[in-house]
């Protein structure tokens, strides 16, 4: 993991199509990779992607009436939030889940599950990989079915979720903003959303929106911290005299006890999916 805070640009981020059937009607889908593992592991921008050890977020882009094929499982846990669009989500044994925007769906390690898109609309799907995994792990499995599993799909509505003031400065005019967790992981940081959060204990993924006008507070993390704007725009200063403007799905990567200084622009709410990773331990 590297030690400096980093800038990734979805317009860097060239689309993956290389995922089973992608390129077939009925289930074209493709995917980039703000933050991937090494050689030989999920990452679809390798040179571009911040490179982890730990964890893997990107984004599944879907056209409307695509739906991913069959079910699949993998070797760690999966977390989606959905960014946009609506989805149906099913697994093995016919259970089904109904998401749309800033919902998320926890499938827990070994799970069958996929999704489809519903209605008219293309949809954008935030991923999470709690572990990293080598490419070709993940086993797809088509036909009726069942698949069954121990432990299934569980949605966490966004509706659920009630903004949480309590970070620094919070209330503070200039720095207001408040936060939910979808998924609260007790070694990365704060669960926002104790009793509705799911629970990992690898990673944390949450919302920050941050108010027109305001900013985040300069307060170094436990943790290393990948923020991906998902609306809004915002201004990010890497150094003296140095800022940057964030567009949707550009992302920043912050290392552990380091800040990053982001500001919400042109009079509009500054959303951020931050996902909270482990650091690395001595050897």
């Amino acid at each position: 993991m590297q030690g400096t805070t980093r800038i990734v640009r979805n317009r860097d981020l060239q689309p993956f199509w290389g995922v089973l059937r992608a390129k077939e009607p009925g289930f074209m889908r493709s995917l980039i990779t703000w933050m991937g593992g090494p050689e030989g592991y999920i990452n679809t921008n390798p040179g571009v992607a911040v490179e982890s050890r730990h964890c893997a977020v990107g984004l599944m882009d879907m056209g409307a009436g695509q739906r991913q094929p069959g079910v699949h499982t993998h070797t760690m846990t999966e977390i989606y939030v959905i960014l946009e669009g609506q989805v149906e989500s099913f697994d093995g044994v016919g259970n089904r889940h109904s998401a749309g925007p800033l919902d998320c769906l926890y499938i827990p390690k070994g799970v069958p599950h996929g999704v489809r898109t519903v209605g008219d609309r293309p949809v954008k799907l935030l991923w999470v990989n709690d572990e990293i995994e080598k490419w070709g792990v993940s086993l797809y499995q088509e036909g009726p079915g069942p698949h069954p599993a121990d432990n299934e799909v569980s949605l966490i509505p966004f509706l659920s979720l009630e903004p949480n003031l309590s970070a620094a400065r919070a209330k503070e005019p200039g720095f207001m903003h408040w936060n939910v967790s979808w998924v609260g992981c007790a070694t990365t940081g704060p669960n926002y959303n104790a009793g509705h959060a799911a629970l990992n204990d690898r990673v944390g993924v949450s919302l920050c929106v941050v108010q027109p006008a305001n900013r985040l507070p300069n307060s170094p993390a436990s943790g290393h911290q990948l923020y991906v704007v998902v609306r809004g725009r915002a201004v990010v200063d890497t150094g003296p005299q140095q800022r940057t403007v964030l567009d949707p799905q550009d992302a920043v990567f912050c290392p552990a006890s380091m800040t990053v200084d982001l500001r919400a622009l042109d009079g509009e709410p500054l959303y951020l999916v931050r996902v909270h990773e482990p650091v690395d331990k001595p050897t």
